[in-house]
C-alpha cells in the first residue's frame, strides 16, 4: 500500500530577507499550540519559547520586593506583566512583552495611551531564552529608551543590572553583575536593592 503524501504550507515567515510585518499583520498571527509566542523587532519576527521553571517563582519574588519598595516609599508608578507590551508603530514596527516592567507616573504621562518604553524592564532568564534575552531583546530595549534592565538568572544565581549609557554617540549598556553575597542595586529607583543570596534561597 502506497503511503499518501500530505501537503502543508507555512504562513509564518521568520527571515528578514523575505518578510517584514506591520503591527496589524503581527497581531493577526494565530496563537501557537505549544504556548510559545511571537515578538516583533523592526518588523522582523522572533519566536519566544515558553519559560522554564523557576521562572514563575522568580517573577513572584521580584514583584514582592519591588511593590514593597514602591509602597513603603510612596513612589508612584505602575508594575506590568505579560501580556502588557512595549510597542512602536513605525517603519519596522516593534512589539515586545517584558517579563515585568516598571513605568513611572512621569513617563506614563509623557507616553500617553501607547506604551513605547519603560523606566525599568525585568527579564527572568530561562535556558531556552538566555541568548535572545541578553542580546537581541536587551539591545532593543536600549533602542526604545529603557533606562535600566535587570536580567535575573536563577541558573547561575546572578542578577545583572544594566544602565543605559553612551560611548560617544552610540547607545550602550553599562553592565553590573551581582552574585551571591552581593546586593543588586537600581539607579533609576534609588534605594531599591536585592540581596542575591536571599533572593535565590530555596529556589530549585
Amino acid at each position: 500500500m502506497q503511503a499518501l503524501e500530505t501537503q502543508t504550507s507555512v504562513e509564518v515567515n521568520f527571515s528578514p530577507l523575505t518578510r517584514r510585518y506591520t503591527l496589524e499583520e503581527f497581531w493577526a498571527l494565530p496563537e501557537r499550540e505549544d504556548h510559545a509566542r511571537y515578538e516583533l523587532i523592526g518588523g522582523y519576527l522572533f519566536m519566544v519559547p515558553p519559560p522554564n521553571p523557576p521562572h514563575g517563582s522568580v517573577a513572584s519574588r521580584i514583584n514582592r520586593a519591588l511593590m514593597a519598595f514602591l509602597l513603603t516609599n510612596n513612589i508612584e508608578g505602575e508594575v506590568y506583566f505579560p501580556r502588557e507590551p512595549i510597542y512602536v508603530r513605525a517603519e519596522g514596527s516593534t512589539y515586545l512583552e517584558p517579563d515585568m516592567m516598571y513605568v513611572s507616573r512621569e513617563l506614563e504621562q509623557k507616553m500617553g495611551a501607547k506604551r513605547t518604553s519603560a523606566d525599568i524592564v525585568f527579564e527572568f532568564i530561562s535556558r531556552n531564552t538566555n541568548v535572545y534575552d541578553r542580546t537581541t531583546k536587551a539591545d532593543t530595549y536600549l533602542a526604545l529608551g529603557v533606562r535600566e534592565l535587570w536580567l535575573v538568572d536563577p541558573w547561575n544565581t546572578v542578577i545583572e543590572v544594566r544602565h543605559a549609557s553612551k560611548a560617544g554617540e552610540i547607545l550602550v549598556w553599562k553592565v553590573f553583575s551581582y552574585s551571591e553575597g552581593q546586593t543588586a542595586k537600581s539607579r533609576v529607583l534609588e534605594g531599591f536593592e536585592v540581596s542575591v543570596t536571599d533572593f535565590f534561597a530555596g529556589l530549585s
